[in-house]
């Protein structure tokens, strides 16, 4: 009587998988495609997250997405670089793939770099804001072979061109 309970169990669980498989493969599909080569971005949708890198066109199900993450990686004389996104996401933020179609996703370069000052009374605070051609912007920890890259230097001058201060950007 036990053999015949698990045999009928296990029909049922098989019978509930092919369910699930034939359910899923039946909704319907668009497609999404990075136009940047070397990225990878994250989705989050309601059947959870799916990468989709710069490869190709990737089937996906209709719907709305939420990005989760983003890097470019690409190589240049010989050096493997890296930059990664972690919101906020500008046009990326929710990303809809509609049926039948193929949603291109516009991301990374060309970058806009711009300063952003801080002054406080003891200190001015300047750093960089890093952001993508779909208003994305990007961490300041760049990668180079695995390294970050050493912080920028800075010389400030008087109007006469003579340094007044130079030094090394800090991290943090």
């Amino acid at each position: 009587m036990k053999k015949k309970g698990i045999w009928i169990s296990l029909a049922i669980v098989i019978a509930v998988v092919c369910f699930i498989a034939i359910y899923l493969s039946s909704l319907p599909k668009g497609q999404i495609k990075i136009d940047t080569p070397g990225a990878e971005i994250q989705l989050r949708g309601r059947f959870g997250t799916k990468t989709i890198s710069s490869t190709g066109p990737v089937k996906i199900g209709v719907g709305l997405y939420r990005t989760q993450h983003l890097q470019i990686k690409t190589k240049q004389d010989g050096d493997a670089w890296q930059i990664e996104s972690l919101g906020p996401w500008g046009t990326l933020e929710q990303i809809e793939v509609k049926e039948n179609q193929t949603t291109a996703l516009k991301l990374g370069p060309p970058f806009l770099v711009k300063p952003e000052v801080e002054s406080r009374p003891t200190a001015v605070s300047i750093g960089l804001a890093i952001t993508g051609q779909a208003g994305e912007q990007y961490r300041n920890a760049i990668t180079k072979n695995n390294q970050r890259i050493p912080p920028a230097k800075i010389k400030i001058l008087d109007e006469a061109g003579a340094t007044l201060v130079s030094g090394n950007f800090e991290y943090g």
